[in-house]
C-alpha cells in the first residue's frame, strides 16, 4: 500500500526549469504591501544577500492539486474538491486509529480517501508529492503596471481607483523540483497531465491570470532517485542512461524510462495515468 507512508519503496524527484512566458505576479500579503512603493508588489525572498522574487512550492502545489483534481473527475475517477470531502468524511476516525496505534484499521481507512488526497494529503497524513520553492537563475527584471478599480454594482470607476501593481516581465527563469515519494506510475501521469496543460498555456500560476499573467512553461532537466525492486536498491543518477520504473501496486504499469528523453518519459507517465483512467471510469 503505497499510500499508508510504512515503507519507503521509490523516491523520484524530477528538476524543471520554468520560464515566465507572459507577465508572472506572485504577489506579497498585505502587510508587506503597506511598506512597499507600490499597492501590490511582487513577493521576495532573501538569497544570497539580496531581495529576489521566488515562486512558493505552496503555490505550485495549489495549482497541480487544484488542476489534478479537476482532471481526475473529466476523467470520471471520483476526486473530491481540495481534499475537503475525505478529509470531513475520514480525518477525524483516521486519527483515532493512528492514537490507538491499530494500523490494520489505518490502511482500510486510507483506502477509501480518493486518488488526488493519497497522493496530495491531508490534513491528517502528509503529501507523497512535495514541490520546492522555485528560485530565479539570476535577478529577474521587475515592471509596474498601472490599473484602475471598478465598483462591481455601479459598473463605474471607484474614486481614488488608481493603483500600481508590480509583477516580473516575461523571460524570468526559475528552477524547482518536484519529488515523489512511493507515487505509482499513474499518478506520476496526472501530475505529467498538468505539465502538459501548463505548457500549452492552459493552466496559469499567480495573480491577475484573465489579464494575461501567469502563463509559464516547464522543462524537465533532469531526475534523480531511487527504486527497490525484489529487495534490490537501484540508484537513479543525472549519469544513468535507461531504467525500468516497475508497478507500484497492482493497478499500476510498468515504464521504461530513457533518461535522455525526459519529455518523453513524462509522457509515457501520462500514457499509464490514461490508461488508470479507463479502468476506472464511474468506480469509486
Amino acid at each position: 500500500m503505497w499510500y499508508t507512508h510504512e515503507t519507503l519503496n521509490r523516491v523520484l524527484k524530477f528538476s524543471f526549469e520554468i520560464v515566465a512566458e507572459s507577465p508572472l505576479r506572485i504577489g506579497a500579503g498585505k502587510n508587506v504591501a503597506k511598506m512597499s512603493v507600490v499597492d501590490l508588489p511582487v513577493l521576495l525572498i532573501k538569497k544570497d544577500g539580496e531581495d529576489v522574487p521566488y515562486i512558493p512550492g505552496s503555490t505550485i502545489k495549489g495549482v497541480f492539486r487544484s488542476a489534478s483534481e479537476s482532471i481526475a473527475r473529466s476523467s470520471g475517477v471520483k476526486t473530491c474538491m481540495m481534499g475537503e470531502e475525505c478529509k470531513n468524511s475520514y480525518d477525524n476516525e483516521l486519527q483515532r486509529a493512528m492514537r490507538a496505534g491499530e494500523m490494520d484499521k489505518v490502511r482500510e481507512i486510507l483506502s477509501r480517501y480518493c486518488l488526488c488526497c493519497k497522493i496530495f494529503g491531508s490534513a491528517t497524513f502528509r503529501s507523497h508529492v512535495n514541490f520546492s520553492d522555485a528560485y530565479p537563475e539570476g535577478t529577474p527584471s521587475r515592471s509596474v503596471k498601472t490599473g484602475i478599480a471598478i465598483d462591481r454594482k455601479s459598473g463605474a470607476v471607484r474614486e481614488r481607483a488608481l493603483y500600481f501593481v508590480e509583477f516580473l516581465d516575461p523571460g524570468a527563469v526559475f528552477h524547482n523540483d518536484i519529488t515523489f515519494t512511493n507515487v505509482p506510475n499513474y499518478g506520476i501521469g496526472l501530475i505529467a497531465e498538468v505539465i502538459n496543460l501548463v505548457n500549452k498555456g492552459l493552466i496559469r500560476v499567480g495573480g491577475f491570470k484573465t489579464r494575461g499573467f501567469g502563463r509559464i512553461s516547464m522543462k524537465p532537466l533532469g531526475l534523480e532517485g531511487f527504486l527497490i525492486h525484489n529487495g534490490e536498491m537501484i540508484n537513479i543518477t543525472r549519469e544513468s542512461k535507461e531504467i525500468k520504473i516497475p508497478k507500484a501496486d497492482e493497478h499500476d504499469e510498468e515504464v521504461q524510462a530513457d533518461l535522455s528523453d525526459l519529455n518523453s518519459l513524462l509522457d509515457k507517465f501520462r500514457g499509464v495515468w490514461r490508461s488508470y483512467a479507463e479502468r476506472h471510469r464511474g468506480k469509486s
